[in-house]
C-alpha cells in the first residue's frame, strides 16, 4: 500500500492513568518499535496483552480497515547513536495528546513538521 511508513503489530504492555481524568497512557512494543500514546479512556477499549497493529502513513486509505484513525503532527525526530546502537525517537501530537516512537532509522521516514496519521486495530 502506498503511503505506509511503519507498519507493526505487537502487545500492548502497559494501560496507565494520568492526571487528568478520562485520559489513559498505552505502551505498546512491536517489532523492535516501542510506542506510547494517550488516548481518552473511552474511545478505544484497549487493555493490557491487547494484539494490536500500529500503521503510521501519509494516506487516509486505511480509515475504514482501522478501529482508531488519527491526524498526528511530527514536532519533534530525534537520532540516537549510530550503525547497530542506533535509535530514533519521534514525538507527535493527536490534537494535543502525546504520541511517542521509538525505533530504528525511523528518522528516515519521518520528519519533524510531517502530517501523518495513526492507525490502530485491535486483533
Amino acid at each position: 500500500m502506498n503511503g505506509i511508513l511503519l507498519d507493526v503489530q505487537g502487545e500492548v504492555y502497559e494501560v496507565g492513568r494520568t492526571e487528568l481524568k478520562g485520559l489513559n497512557i498505552i505502551k505498546m512494543t512491536a517489532e523492535g518499535v516501542n510506542v506510547t500514546l494517550e488516548l481518552p479512556q473511552d474511545l478505544l477499549q484497549i487493555k493490557e496483552k491487547t494484539k494490536i497493529r500500529f500503521v503510521v502513513s501519509t494516506s487516509e486509505n486505511l480509515e475504514q480497515e482501522m478501529d482508531g484513525f488519527f491526524l498526528c503532527t511530527i514536532y519533534k525526530a530525534e537520532r540516537h547513536g549510530r550503525g547497530k546502537e542506533e535509535s530514533t525517537m519521534i514525538y507527535g501530537s493527536i490534537g494535543g495528546l502525546q504520541v511517542r516512537i521509538e525505533g530504528k532509522g525511523l528518522h528516515r521516514k519521518i520528519k519533524m513538521g510531517d502530517k501523518v496519521f495513526i492507525g490502530i486495530k485491535m486483533l
